[in-house]
């Protein structure tokens, strides 16, 4: 978040400020540059106020400190040096410069303790002492810390006449996720310029709300006639990317150049993000070469498209071509090329990158790097060498390597080391419903209806609770969401019959259902099938046979792997109905045509 802060003190340069102290030409030759970031002027600068007796002058001394905490945060300690060091007791600018310096750092505890220390000293905080005090409370755990502030500027009078402590008050509780409370706040505001949008935007974006985030940047537009700036842009183009809502992420890119906005190197990045989890590898493809500045950043971004997407060699290619123009990948840019290894089946080229990579690349390879090659071990049935990695790694096995071999176990059907796997998951995480789904599965298989009914009951006790298949599908611009079993949708009556029709084709057709997923004691083969039938995938793809076109292309984004049975729907969707579908699960994308699925059965 940004605060423009109006103080002519804030804003004016130190050569400025003295000159109205001081009109002799000799002190203002000794301070006659400008502001700079640079350690050694600054330093210079502090010398010249100490020779010259500058350094007594309660604005002068206030004005280095403000430069100093404000230039770099590595600067900090030498700022509050000088802070310690004032004879007189600072006044509020000089207070206000150092919270906003430390505000802005990794340790932001430290401009709440000065805050506290302010008062302490009897010094008043003003209306620009709170937004930075905000801001770090805004990154702090506790929410605590910043509900006593509020308080205090209630009791103070600022609440109300404010714009830049509104905004503040509204970055703060939408960061702790209270986004209702900011949505209230934001409403009360008497002047809202694109700084306050931006802060309930951003909001609703940190409480993973992003069709709340597009429905308030449509109100923006429409009814306030705000302009986004580039901070607009970027949240909600990255909504738009994680809802797969490509037709908005479109209006938003014709947006941009429509109002001829510049678009920098960090929002051509979200736009190819945009592309890319939407489903449009192309286009992102295309803005990705058009790219006249390209850093590491976007490179990954782009090998990682593609890696997603099932082109492993095109990634690997995206790869060399990068190291080839002279930049050199970083720890990010090596797990989107092991993971397009993994995608598609390359392993020795996957096994070779994690060998070379502290030698080559001089990077020294994660849990999420080992996490790559367990999972490209894992994809290819080479499920003991995975197993023999996790167990000579030089790091602690996590949740998520374990649950990489897990999802292994289960696509290549080894119940023994799944259930060992299982068991290791939950010493780490006793509350990781996955495992425990996973060997109430393994004891199903075997008909040990005991030892399922005891995984049951340990969930219910621990409260432990599957997370729900979601779906999303956008049509006209509005995107739909579907749960598992869900009959709330408006449409649902006609989207029901529509899965009945696609039982009466898959029968048709001879196609039996995967009912050896299904949880627990579910013994009637009938009622394994109609659970099957409403998984949120399902709905999604019923809905949107029903309201779009025939031919038309449906995208569909769901929070979970997409299970065996949905994957063969959708193939039998793609053929009987002539339609693409794009599916985009937690893991990759899958797009069926004629039958068939980009995947080519390896997922």
């Amino acid at each position: 978040m940004h605060y423009h802060c109006s103080s002519p003190e804030m804003r004016a340069p130190l050569s400025t400020v003295i000159s109205r102290q001081n009109s002799s030409s000799k002190l203002l030759q000794s301070f006659s540059f400008s502001t700079s970031s640079n350690i050694k002027t600054l330093k210079q600068t502090h010398a010249n106020l100490i020779r010259t007796q500058g350094i007594h002058n309660p604005l002068l001394i206030g004005k280095l400190i403000a430069d100093i905490a404000t230039s770099h945060p590595s600067n900090l300690p030498y700022a509050r040096s000088v802070f310690s060091q004032v004879q007189t007791q600072p006044n509020t600018f000089t207070w206000n410069s150092l919270i906003r310096g430390y505000a802005h750092c990794q340790n932001p505890t430290e401009a709440i303790a000065l805050f506290r220390l302010m008062l302490c000293n009897g010094v008043s905080p003003n209306n620009y002492t709170y937004p930075f005090a905000l801001k770090a409370s805004a990154s702090l755990p506790d929410p605590c810390v910043g509900l006593s502030l509020h308080g205090s500027l209630i009791r103070r009078g600022f609440e109300d006449f404010d714009e830049y402590i509104q905004t503040s008050l509204i970055n703060f509780y939408a960061s702790c996720g209270s986004v209702d409370v900011a949505c209230k706040l934001f409403d009360k505001c008497p002047v809202r310029d694109v700084t306050t949008w931006n802060a309930l935007i951003k909001g609703y974006i940190e409480c993973e709300r992003y069709n709340d985030a597009i429905r308030v940047f449509r109100v923006m537009q429409d009814r306030s006639k705000v302009k986004g700036d580039e901070i607009t842009m970027l949240a909600v183009v990255s909504a738009c990317a994680h809802l797969g809502a490509l037709e908005v992420g479109r209006w938003m890119h014709a947006y941009i150049d429509r109002n001829r906005m510049r678009t920098s190197l960090n929002l051509a990045t979200a736009l190819v993000n945009m592309y890319v989890k939407c489903g449009e590898i192309e286009i992102a493809s295309s803005l990705f070469r058009g790219m006249k500045e390209r850093d590491v950043r976007v490179w990954s971004v782009m090998i990682s498209g593609l890696a997603i997407h099932g082109l492993g060699k095109e990634a690997l290619g995206l790869f060399y071509e990068m190291q080839s123009i002279g930049i050199n990948p970083d720890s990010v840019t090596l797990t989107a090329v092991l993971s397009a290894c993994s995608h598609s089946g390359l392993v020795n080229e996957g096994l070779k990158l994690l060998d070379r990579m502290q030698i080559d690349y001089l990077v020294e390879p994660t849990i999420e790097h080992y996490g790559c090659i367990v999972d490209l071990l894992g994809r290819a049935g080479r499920l003991k060498e995975a197993l023999g990695l996790i167990q000579r790694i030089p790091l602690k096995p996590d949740v998520a390597l374990w649950g990489a071999l897990l999802v292994a176990c289960r696509v290549h059907k080894d119940v023994d080391m799944g259930e060992k796997v299982a068991k290791e998951m939950l010493e780490l995480d006793p509350h990781h419903a996955g495992a425990h789904v996973f060997l109430s599965n393994v004891y199903a298989s075997y008909k040990k209806w005991e030892l399922v009914e005891e995984v049951r009951n340990s969930m219910k006790d621990q409260k432990i609770r599957k997370p729900p298949g979601s779906s999303l599908i956008e049509l006209d611009g509005v995107v739909h969401e579907f749960v598992s079993g869900d009959s709330s949708h408006p449409d649902s009556q006609k989207i029901y019959l529509m899965l009945d029709e696609f039982r009466r084709i898959r029968r048709m057709k001879e196609h039996q259902p995967f009912s050896g997923q299904m949880l627990f004691d579910i013994e009637e083969e009938e009622d394994k099938e109609v659970c099957l039938s409403q998984h949120s995938e399902k709905l999604a793809v019923a809905f949107g046979l029903i309201k779009t076109k025939p031919g038309s292309q449906l995208r569909i984004v769901k929070n979970l792997r997409i299970c065996e049975d949905c994957h063969s729907l959708m193939k039998m969707v793609s053929e009987f109905f002539k339609r693409d579908v794009i599916v985009r699960d937690r893991s990759r994308f899958h797009h069926f045509r004629n039958g068939d699925c980009s995947c080519k059965e390896y997922w």
